[in-house]
């Protein structure tokens, strides 16, 4: 017969927490004070309030289990689905893979005048273009450096993508057409270009009032959409929200009737179309090193020769660990989407989702994690047809660990009070940099899979673990991160047993 739940205040659990904070290694810890006592307690009081939870806890050299808790309850898993398509990609390709982005010219130089076009070859690196990495952030500057090197001055003709046909770039299936219009959702495109983002920024001018229409500004300056900005004074709270409307965007900016007027917004939207965002940029760069764009209507003199496809530069990634360590400790959906893609040509020659789900089915197989234990839709976890299991989600990490490339997945983890989606938790002296967790969050969904170090512990120092929570509503207590707090301070200071 199932024990009735036990309800447990946060301050009750916190109190729990303190008191055997320093009990040693195998000391008999009073009923409440180890971790199963209190993980279940907090477990059980979150599922009186209708909330679904589920963890799992094991040894990270043995993968004995050490805790569990509803550990086969199938929850989304959100965010957390960027471990498995971030570890599926290290394996397959090395922690030192680099994607490399082919430029050439397809035409003829006659003097330094080039008739033809510029030609960036698909790669999928979703680092192309962006101002993360230094190195790919000079993308368009080392074309039109190439160009110069070439003795080319003038030029007429066109940038293009080549090998993007039949590949499939849209939206993943589960996505929330309405998170469409933003950076976070941005489609996961064969050709990526700053991420397919531009920033919007709105800016009120000195003594207007809320209602007159704000400036616009794009970043970058070169970014060809679109926007419609309507004004709204009566709302019930300040904020800007936009969606697709046609080649651009159409937003709202919303303010309490009678409050403080804002003077700024800003946001991150996603580009349906990076290739023209990309030849715009190479425009931008070619301009400003002095090589003059012709009108493709001028006449131009006949090429003494056919078209041929000569090599100008190519653009290299950092290493797959970069990629994979802003994934993870940021989150970036488009990075995960298309380092799973990858992964899926890698395994199965092919791109688009149905090759992911074969690719990531066939590699969680081989890790001994079957579909009961996790049902993979895409690499990011934003669809809302992912299933996972705390169960599952915690053999992921254990099998990584068991690989080479297993510290470069660790160290991509964010942690905890200290970088990444983590930064802000709360820690303790015991707890501080000690614990490292990928995060995930949809709607109702709160999912936490990581490691945990345990420095007095000499039989179990490191754990690997899965904490998942569904149903949860705004009112919940404790809340999801509150819970996490309570959970990851028992994974490293309270008894096991």
């Amino acid at each position: 017969m199932r024990r009735a739940p036990v309800l447990v205040s946060v301050s009750t659990v916190c109190v729990l927490l303190s008191a055997c904070a320093h009990a040693p290694p195998g000391s008999e810890a009073a009923p409440g004070r180890t971790l199963p006592d209190v993980t279940r307690s907090l477990l059980e009081t979150l599922e009186a309030d209708g909330a679904l939870a589920g963890a799992y806890v094991v040894d990270a050299r043995t993968g004995e289990p050490l805790f569990k808790h509803r550990e086969n309850v199938r929850l989304l898993p959100a965010s957390t689905m960027k471990v498995v398509s971030t570890s599926a990609a290290l394996s397959a390709l090395g922690a030192d893979f680099r994607f490399v982005t082919p430029v050439s010219l397809e035409g003829s130089q006659v003097g330094g005048l080039f008739l033809g076009d510029i030609v960036a070859q698909a790669s999928g690196d979703p680092s192309l273009g962006s101002w993360r990495f230094p190195e790919t952030a000079l993308a368009c500057e080392r074309i039109a450096e190439a160009l110069q090197a070439r003795g080319i001055h003038q030029w007429r003709g066109s940038v293009r993508i080549a090998g993007t046909d039949g590949v499939d770039g849209l939206m993943g299936p589960g996505w929330a057409w309405d998170d469409a219009a933003y950076a976070y959702s941005a489609a996961p495109t064969p050709f990526v270009f700053r991420e397919n983002v531009v920033d919007l920024a709105l800016a009120r001018a000195p003594g207007s009032t809320c209602a007159d229409a704000p400036a616009v500004q794009w970043t970058p300056t070169f970014a060809t959409l679109s926007a419609v900005v309507r004004v709204d004074v009566n709302a019930d709270r300040t904020n800007l929200s936009c969606m697709r409307a046609g080649p651009g965007v159409s937003c709202t900016w919303r303010s309490p009737p009678g409050g403080p007027c804002p003077q700024a917004a800003a946001v991150k939207l996603a580009v349906e179309a990076p290739q023209d965002l990309f030849a715009a940029c190479v425009d931008d760069a070619l301009a400003r090193h002095g090589v003059t764009r012709l009108p493709l209507t001028l006449e131009a003199p006949t090429p003494p020769l056919p078209p041929v496809p000569v090599p100008l530069v190519e653009l290299m990634s950092p290493p797959l660990s970069e990629l994979v360590r802003v994934t993870n400790k940021e989150s970036l959906n488009l990075y995960a989407e298309r380092l799973g893609m990858r992964f899926a040509r890698e395994r199965t020659g092919q791109e688009g989702y149905a090759a992911l789900r074969t690719a990531l089915v066939a590699e969680l197989q081989r890790r001994g994690v079957p579909p009961k234990d996790l049902r993979p839709v895409d690499g990011s976890g934003l669809s809302r047809y992912n299933l996972a299991t705390p169960r599952g989600m915690a053999r992921v990490i254990l099998t990584s660990l068991q690989e080479p490339y297993g510290q470069a997945l660790v160290d991509s983890l964010p942690v905890l009070g200290v970088d990444g989606t983590l930064a802000g938790r709360r820690t303790t002296q015991a707890t501080a940099g000690r614990v490292r967790a990928k995060t995930g969050t949809l709607t109702g969904q709160k999912c936490f899979v990581g490691v945990a170090e345990r420095p007095n512990d000499p039989e179990h120092p490191r754990v690997v673990f899965a904490l998942m929570l569904g149903n949860m509503d705004e009112g919940t207590k404790p809340n999801a991160n509150e819970a996490f707090d309570l959970f990851s301070t028992a994974l490293v200071e309270l008894p096991l047993r």
